[in-house]
């Protein structure tokens, strides 16, 4: 059987920023940076304003500059939503 894959999807109010399997995320949290790999275990937290990077299944990396919003983990997938990406 399987292992499923981890998933970052990114929300603005007006569309769907990146979705997509990813390796890891590191995303900038209330008390500091903070990272997410698979089989995380299940939480919400508040995102501050700054980076958010990921590392995806074939090495590349990617990040996008965020301004503040909520990140929640559950099975596997990441979801975060935030106002406004760069």
């Amino acid at each position: 059987m399987s292992e499923s894959p981890l998933t970052l999807k990114i929300v603005t109010p007006n569309e769907i920023s990146f979705e997509g399997p990813v390796v890891s995320v590191v995303a900038p949290g209330a008390n500091g940076y903070l990272g997410i790999l698979r089989n995380h275990a299940p939480f919400i937290t508040t995102v501050s304003k700054g980076k958010l990077s990921y590392r995806d299944e074939q090495g590349k990396t990617g990040s996008f500059q965020v301004e503040g919003g909520f990140l929640e983990v559950q099975k596997n997938r990441i979801l975060v939503l935030t106002d406004k990406i760069d």
